[in-house]
């Protein structure tokens, strides 16, 4: 198992301690580099996985609905525990909600479960992403904006891919390869930004953030048992599930409350010490996934 743990979790943090360093001393513009991962390689990837014969969306509802269930609880469990965090609920409970699916999730996931866990780590970033621009900006704002997911690319990347599944459309070779080269840039990609963004951020309110990332976590694991027992899973999707119920907070948590200036500094405490925390705790979901 040790062995598992490791050849699933080092990878990820080799990859982003790169970008970290890389980041320390040269300090490069990496805009254009993530406006291009967001815009196309992200949807792309998300066409590529759910268009795959391999998927089926019916399957898929269980898992979907447990994905809705743990973040949504893990707000619920959050509200009266907001006041030990040092934070205000506003502030708190997007963080508790919402783990970082992209830059961490979808690699941890493909790591741990190969091209078979990619559905899976799809569906857990679309439904996140839907959830955070819709609920987690609304807890943060105080008003839900509906064009933030109407307008968004990840949702007409996961509509088409679901309709070329269901109809078991078959792409052109040479298109299917040429998306398939675009969406395997994601993952390292990712890393290597997210370790870029680490090394530029500044470490505020420390103990808030310490609090926050240790009650995130006992949060999201309680939230996940719960999903668990409400909606049984078994095999891959109870072990996505329990991943994602690890994940560290997600950076576009900080990019919310910047926005809102709701408390900006004690939420980027919390998502840089989350990271940190997470080296202690991806190898525990990691070990209760495949237990």
């Amino acid at each position: 198992m040790f062995s598992k743990i490791a050849s699933i979790t080092l990878p990820i943090f080799m990859v982003v301690l790169v970008g970290f360093l890389y980041s320390r001393r040269v300090k490069p513009d990496l805009g254009g580099a993530n406006k291009l991962i967001v815009d196309i390689a992200l949807p792309v990837l998300i066409f590529v996985s759910l268009s795959s014969k391999s998927f089926d969306p019916v399957a898929a509802l269980s898992f979907t609905g447990a994905s809705i269930v743990l973040i949504l609880l893990s707000g619920l469990i959050g509200w009266p525990l907001a006041k030990f965090s040092g934070a205000t609920p506003q502030a708190f409970l997007p963080c508790a909600m919402f783990g970082n699916v992209g830059p961490i999730g979808i690699p941890l996931i493909a790591l741990a479960y190969g091209p078979a866990g990619m559905p899976a780590a799809v569906v857990l970033l679309v439904i996140s992403n839907m959830l955070h621009f819709t609920v987690g900006a609304g807890v943060m704002s105080g008003k839900v904006d509906w064009r933030m997911v109407y307008a968004n690319p990840l949702v007409w990347a996961t509509v088409l891919g679901v309709a070329s599944a269901q109809w078991q459309l078959t792409l052109p070779l040479w298109l299917e390869t040429s998306l398939t080269m675009i969406g395997s840039v994601l993952v390292p990609m990712m890393l290597l930004s997210l370790g870029a963004r680490l090394a530029s951020s500044q470490v505020a309110d420390t103990w808030v953030g310490v609090r926050s990332g240790v009650l995130i976590l006992i949060i999201r694991l309680a939230a996940a048992l719960l999903a668990l027992w409400l909606i049984p899973l078994q095999g891959l999707e109870r072990g996505a599930l329990i991943l994602l119920a690890c994940l560290p907070p997600a950076v576009f948590n900080f990019m919310l409350a910047d926005k809102f200036e709701v408390e900006p500094n004690k939420v980027a405490s919390t998502v840089i010490i989350g990271h940190l925390l997470s080296l202690a705790f991806l190898p525990l979901g990691i070990w209760l996934a495949f237990a």
